[in-house]
């Protein structure tokens, strides 16, 4: 039995087409898979692991100099303890809004030990670094964050194009 040249040409085309296709899906489940696994490694970190890694990516970002790099470093590691204090308490059930308050309150003192240490230059740096962090957190972790106000900017946005649609559409019929 002969094969024409048309329809072998057919049947290694789609041979060609199914392995391209897996391994793409592949390819993407192994994406996937290793999405979450930064995230996984810094849970399983201590603080002082934590304030070494971030003390050593904002040397880089920012230009510390060596005594900035320490003095960042302890900020950091009395950060890092205190919001894994804050973490037990949130799973030990404490009420969500006083933690919140907390979290907030301690975010503004240690900001302010920041700006302390760091160079004008640095510290408006510094808060662009972590407004582009926030941002591609998504909007989970805008809500803890600084973003707040440009959150409810976005929402009145939509909330007015939303009323406009509708009564265009009332005008309409």
């Amino acid at each position: 039995m002969q094969i024409q040249p048309m329809k072998k040409n057919l049947i290694l085309l789609a041979a060609f087409l199914l392995t391209g296709g897996a391994a793409t899906a592949q390819t993407q489940a192994t994406q996937s898979a290793n999405d979450g696994q930064g995230q996984m490694e810094r849970a399983g970190q201590t603080p002082d692991e934590r304030a070494a890694r971030q003390t050593e990516r904002l040397s880089k970002e920012l230009g510390l100099t060596a005594d900035q790099s320490t003095r960042i470093r302890q900020i950091l590691l009395s950060r890092e303890q205190e919001m894994q204090a804050m973490r037990g308490k949130r799973e030990a059930g404490t009420d969500r809004q006083a933690l919140g308050q907390e979290m907030k309150a301690s975010r503004a003192r240690y900001d302010a030990q920041f700006k302390e240490v760091l160079t004008a230059e640095q510290y408006t740096r510094f808060t662009q670094l972590k407004h582009q962090r926030m941002e591609r957190g998504g909007p989970k972790v805008r809500a803890y964050g600084q973003l707040q106000a440009d959150s409810a900017k976005v929402v009145k946005q939509e909330v007015k194009a939303r009323s406009k649609s509708t009564k265009t559409k009332i005008k309409t019929k």
